[in-house]
C-alpha cells in the first residue's frame, strides 16, 4: 500500500507491515552541549518524579525540553507519553530506573519520530553534565513546624480568623497537592478572605496559590517542604496587590496553631485490625470486579476502617482503591477476575482517614488478607448428610400462603380473582395421599374477598382454626377469613372458609400486614397498605377489636420497606418488632416504644439494606430450652440492598431482652432474598428458596437460588452453616416452605410473573438428614393434649430408643413472604422411666405464648411424627368469637 504522505513509498499493506528498528536517542555534544541520557524512568500523574512542567504544546523533542529546562535553571530533565516536558533538579516521590527497563519508554516523541519520548508513566530521563547524580530527595516523616516563619514575601495581612498566622511558601506539585480542599477561584481573593472560607469550614490551614487559587486542609500532605525562598511564593493576591498569594507551584501558607507535615504516604503494614497482612497493588478490571462489594468513605476510608469492616461481615479479601472506597470479597475474586499484579508504584493514592497510608488507585487496588484462623467455616456435609430435594406432587394451585393445620393437613391460599380464573383461592393439601394428584388436594369454598398478600394465623381456640386477614384491595383489605380444620389424614373433611366483611372487618384495610398472637391471646395485627399499592397503614389493631387503632410514626417513617413486619413475644412481657433495617421493643398494653434497638446491619457495602418486604429476608426465633433462662434470639437471614439491588449474604442475631442488645453478623456462602425458612424438629433451621438480586415484586428479581443452608444455633457463630443440597426448581417470588407433620419440608409455589420464570405448581419436599439416615423413627402415644404452662404431662414411648429423649414444641406458623407468623421452638424438661415418659409445660405465656404446638419426640436427632398440643389454653377467649350469622358454629374456648 502506498504511503498517503509520500506516494513514492510503501507502507506496510493489509495486516502487514514494513518494519524497520530505531533505539532512544543519544544526543551528541555538538546538538545538545551537557545534556546526558540517563536511561528509563518510573513517573505518575499522582506523584511526579519531576515536579515542573508538563504537556507542551507543538512538537516535542528530547533536545527542546533539555534547552527548555537549562533555560529555567534545572539539572534534570525528562520527557514523557511522546509530548510532555519535565523540569528539577532533584528527583521526588521514590522516582527511579523503570525495574522494566526501556521496555515502557517506547512512545516517539511527536516532533521527532526517530526518537523516544518516555511512555506511560515513564521519563526519558536526562542529567546536564556536571551535575550529581540523580537522587531522591528523603521524604520527610509527619512534623510540626515549631515556630511561625518570618513573612518576607508579603505585608502583614488583617481580618485573619483568629490564629491564623503565616507559616511559609511550600512546594505544591506539578502532579500533586499537599493540601486536598480547593475552594472555588476568585478574582477577588485575599489573604484574609482565603484563611475565612477554611476557618469557617472547620479547617486550620489556608493556602493561596497563582494569585486567585484557595486550598484549605487541617494539615501539609505528601511530606511538602518549604520553598527554597519566600519569593517563590511572589505573586500579588489578585484581590490586594499589596499581599502575596502564592506562585506557580506554590503556596503561601497560613496556619492556626502548629502546622503538621506529613509523610509522603505508603502501603499501611503494621498497625492492622485482626489478623490482615499487606499483599501488594494489584488491578482491578472495571468490568470484572476482584472483590464485589463496594463502599465509599470520601472522609475516613483507610486501611483500618476497611479491613475492621470488612472482617465484621465475614470477608477475608480486601482492598482499597481511588483513595476513597473499600471493597470485600473473597481470594479466588483474584483469579476469578483476571487480575494481575502491578507495581506497588501504581497504587498511589493517599486514604482519606490516613494520609500517611496508600489507598490504591485509579483501577488498582492496595489488597490485603486475613492470614490467621478463617472468619467463618462453612460445612459441607456430603451424600445423606446433604439431604435431598423430591417431587412430591403436580399441584392445582401456586399458593401465596402455606399453613399447617392440626388435622394434619396444610392449607394451601392463592389470589382469588387477580388469580387463575375460576379459582376458588382456597386447598387443602393431604400428604398422607400425595401420590395421587387426583385425591390429595381437596378445593375448598367459603372465600368471597381477595387473599392476595394477606396475614394468616391459627387461633389458642379449641378446634385450632386458621384464620387470615387483610388483603389486595378495597373490601378485601378489610377481610378476615376463619377455616375450622376437620378430616384426618387420608380422610377430607367437609368444612369450608367462613368470611362475611359485613359481620367481621378489620378496623383499618391492610395490604402486606402481619399477625401475631398475644402473651394474652389476643391477636395483634400492624401495618401494611392501604391496598394496590396505596398509602401506607402504619398503625396497629387488636382483634377482637379492643379500642382504636395506635398509630405508630416509625412504620410511616420507613414506608415503603416495611411490610409484613416481624413480630415476636418476648420472655420479658414486651413485644418485638423489626421493619425495614430498624428494631425495637413495645409495650403489650399500649404499644408504645420501650426500648429502640440497634440498627439492623445490613451488607458490608450499604447500611439501607432491608431485611422485611420488599427487601425480604426471613426469621426464626433461636431454640428456647429449660429452664427457659437465657434470652431469646432473634435471627434474620437475607434481605436485600439498593444500588445495586442484591441479595444480602448474611444472617444476624439479637437477643432484645439482654441488657445491652448487640447484632451479632454471620456470613451466608451465596446472596438470598425473597427466601424461606423452616424450623425444624431437631433445633436447626433451613434456608431455601429465593433469588440473588433483586428484590420482592413481580418480575423484580432473578439469578434463583437453587441452594439449600442448614443453620445449628448449637454450634459456635461462623461456624453453624452447612452447604446442603440442591433442587432445579426456581423458587421465586410467592414461594414457600413449612414443615410437615412426618418432618419433611414443603416446598411449594413461585409466581414471579417474569417470562423468564414461569408460575410453578410442582410440589417438591426436603428431605432433612434425619430422614434419610436409616435410623428408626421414634413413635409415642400422649392421651391429654390439652396443657397448662408449668403442667406435667405422661406420654409413652412405643418403639426402642437409645436413651437420649428430648421434646421439642413447634409453634403453628403461616407462612408467607418470608415470615413464618406463628413460628416457635421450644425444648422443654423431660423425665423417662423406661418406655413411660413425663414432659414440663412451658412456664407462661411470654415464654410459650397461648395456641397450639406441634410436640416432636426425638431419639438423638431423629425426630418423630408430630402430635398437635394446645398449651395455655384460650385466655383471650377466641373460641366465643366472632359470634355473627355467617362464623357459626363457635368452638368454645
Amino acid at each position: 500500500m502506498v504511503c498517503n504522505g509520500n506516494h513514492s513509498e510503501i507502507c506496510g499493506g493489509s495486516n502487514r507491515i514494513n518494519l524497520y528498528e530505531f533505539g532512544l536517542a543519544k544526543p551528541t555534544p555538538a546538538a545538545q552541549t551537557g545534556w546526558i541520557a540517563q536511561g528509563c524512568y518510573t513517573d505518575s500523574v499522582a506523584q511526579r518524579t519531576l515536579q515542573f512542567g508538563g504537556v507542551v504544546q507543538g512538537a516535542m523533542t528530547n533536545a527542546k525540553c533539555n534547552a527548555a529546562c537549562e533555560a529555567a535553571g534545572y539539572t534534570i530533565a525528562g520527557t514523557e507519553y511522546a509530548g510532555e516536558c519535565y523540569c528539577d533538579n532533584q528527583l521526588r516521590n521514590g522516582g527511579g530506573l523503570a525495574p522494566d527497563g526501556d521496555a515502557l519508554c517506547n512512545m516517539a516523541c511527536n516532533g521527532n519520530a526517530t526518537e523516544m519520548c518516555g511512555g506511560p508513566n515513564r521519563l526519558s530521563l536526562f542529567k546536564l553534565f556536571g551535575s550529581s547524580t540523580p537522587t531522591e530527595t528523603p521524604t520527610p516523616t509527619a512534623t510540626e513546624a515549631s515556630a511561625t516563619r518570618t513573612n518576607t514575601a508579603t505585608a502583614t495581612a488583617t481580618g485573619l480568623p483568629a490564629g491564623f498566622e503565616y507559616k511559609g511558601c511550600y512546594v505544591d506539585g506539578p502532579g500533586f497537592r499537599i493540601m486536598n480542599f480547593q475552594q472555588p477561584d476568585n478574582q477577588q481573593m485575599t489573604i484574609a478572605s482565603c484563611s475565612n472560607i477554611c476557618a469557617d469550614a472547620g479547617y486550620t490551614v489556608a493556602g493561596m496559590e497563582y494569585s486567585y487559587q484557595c486550598f484549605c486542609d487541617n494539615f501539609i500532605r505528601q511530606g511538602g517542604s518549604l520553598a527554597n525562598d519566600d519569593t517563590e511564593c511572589g505573586m500579588a493576591c489578585a484581590g490586594a496587590a499589596g499581599e502575596k498569594c502564592g506562585g506557580p507551584d506554590r503556596l503561601s501558607v497560613w496556619a492556626t496553631g502548629n502546622l503538621t507535615v506529613v509523610q509522603k504516604p505508603k502501603a499501611q503494614t503494621t498497625g492492622l485490625p485482626g489478623n490482615w497482612k499487606y499483599q501488594g497493588c494489584i488491578t482491578d478490571p472495571i468490568d470484572n470486579r476482584v472483590f464485589p462489594w463496594q463502599s465509599i468513605d470520601t472522609a475516613n476510608n483507610s486501611a483500618t476502617s476497611c479491613l475492621s469492616k470488612c472482617a465484621e461481615y465475614g470477608y477475608m479479601a480486601a482492598g482499597m482503591e481511588y483513595g476513597q472506597e473499600c471493597y470485600c470479597g473473597d481470594l479466588d475474586g483474584i483469579e476469578a477476575s483476571g487480575s494481575q499484579n502491578v507495581s506497588e508504584t501504581e497504587c498511589n493514592m493517599p486514604c482519606p482517614g490516613n494520609p500517611e497510608a496508600l489507598c490504591g488507585a485509579g483501577l488498582r487496588l492496595t489488597w490485603y488478607k486475613w492470614v490467621g484462623d478463617p472468619i467463618y467455616v462453612w460445612n459441607y456435609p456430603q451424600g445423606v448428610n446433604a439431604g435431598e430435594y423430591r417431587f412430591l406432587v403436580g399441584g392445582p394451585v401456586v399458593p401465596l400462603i402455606s399453613q399447617p393445620a392440626i388435622n394434619g393437613k396444610i392449607s394451601l391460599l392463592e389470589k382469588k380473582g387477580t388469580g387463575p380464573p375460576n379459582s376458588t383461592g382456597a386447598y387443602e393439601f393431604d400428604p398422607s395421599l400425595s401420590d395421587n394428584i387426583f385425591t390429595t388436594f381437596r378445593e375448598m369454598h367459603g372465600i368471597k374477598t381477595d387473599i392476595f398478600c394477606a396475614a394468616g394465623l391459627t387461633m389458642p381456640d379449641k378446634a385450632g382454626r386458621q384464620i387470615n386477614i387483610g388483603g389486595w384491595s378495597v373490601e378485601s383489605t378489610f377481610g378476615v377469613r376463619i377455616y375450622t380444620p376437620d378430616g384426618s389424614p387420608g380422610v377430607n373433611g367437609t368444612n369450608d372458609w367462613q368470611e362475611n366483611v359485613n359481620e367481621i372487618a378489620l378496623q383499618a384495610g391492610r395490604w402486606y400486614p402481619t399477625g401475631m398472637v398475644m402473651a394474652n391471646g389476643s391477636m395483634l395485627i400492624v401495618g401494611g397498605q392501604e391496598g394496590s399499592n396505596g398509602a401506607p397503614v402504619p398503625s396497629m389493631e387488636i382483634l377482637p377489636k379492643v379500642g382504636p387503632v395506635k398509630f405508630a410514626q416509625y412504620l410511616k417513617d420507613t414506608d415503603p420497606f416495611n411490610l409484613y413486619p416481624f413480630l415476636v413475644v418476648l420472655p420479658s412481657g414486651g413485644i418485638f418488632i423489626l421493619y425495614y433495617n430498624e428494631a425495637r421493643i413495645l409495650d403489650e398494653n399500649t404499644l408504645d416504644t420501650v426500648k429502640i434497638l440497634p440498627k439492623v446491619p445490613g451488607s458490608v457495602n450499604n447500611i439501607a439494606g432491608g431485611r422485611t418486604y420488599p427487601y425480604e429476608g426471613t426469621q426464626v426465633l433461636f431454640p428456647q430450652y429449660a429452664p427457659y433462662t437465657d434470652p431469646l434470639e432473634v435471627l434474620v437471614c437475607g434481605g436485600a440492598i439498593p444500588n445495586p439491588n442484591w441479595g444480602i449474604d448474611n444472617c444476624v442475631s439479637i437477643a432484645p431482652d439482654a441488657a445491652a442488645p448487640k447484632w451479632t453478623i454471620e456470613r451466608m456462602p451465596t446472596r438470598r432474598v425473597i427466601s424461606c425458612m423452616a424450623t425444624l424438629p431437631d433445633g436447626t433451621f433451613l434456608i431455601l428458596n429465593g433469588a440473588e438480586i433483586g428484590e420482592a415484586g413481580f418480575g423484580l428479581a432473578d439469578n434463583p437460588n437453587y441452594n439449600a443452608l442448614l443453620y445449628d444455633s448449637t454450634k459456635p457463630a461462623n461456624q453453624r452453616i452447612s452447604v446442603m443440597a440442591n433442587t432445579t426448581i426456581a423458587r421465586l417470588y410467592h414461594s414457600e416452605a413449612v414443615l410437615m407433620d412426618d418432618g419433611r419440608v414443603l416446598v411449594s409455589g413461585s409466581d414471579p410473573q417474569d417470562e423468564d420464570w414461569p408460575e410453578e405448581y410442582r410440589l417438591e419436599v426436603f428431605v432433612p438428614p434425619y430422614r434419610l439416615s436409616g435410623a428408626a423413627v421414634p413413635t409415642f402415644t400422649i392421651t391429654q393434649k390439652d396443657w397448662q404452662n408449668g403442667g406435667t404431662y405422661a406420654f409413652q414411648l412405643t418403639s426402642a430408643v437409645s436413651g437420649n429423649v428430648r421434646v421439642s414444641l413447634l409453634g403453628s406458623e403461616s407462612s408467607t413472604h418470608g415470615n413464618s407468623m406463628g413460628a416457635r421452638i421450644l425444648f422443654p424438661e423431660v423425665s423417662c422411666s423406661g418406655a413411660s415418659c413425663t414432659v414440663k409445660a412451658p412456664p407462661g405465656p411470654y415464654v410459650c405464648p397461648p395456641g397450639w404446638y406441634r410436640m416432636f419426640v426425638l431419639d438423638g436427632p431423629t425426630p418423630s411424627h408430630a402430635t398437635w398440643v394446645r398449651i395455655g389454653g384460650d385466655p383471650g377467649k377466641l373460641g366465643n368469637w366472632p359470634n355473627t350469622p355467617a362464623f357459626q358454629p363457635l368452638p368454645g374456648v
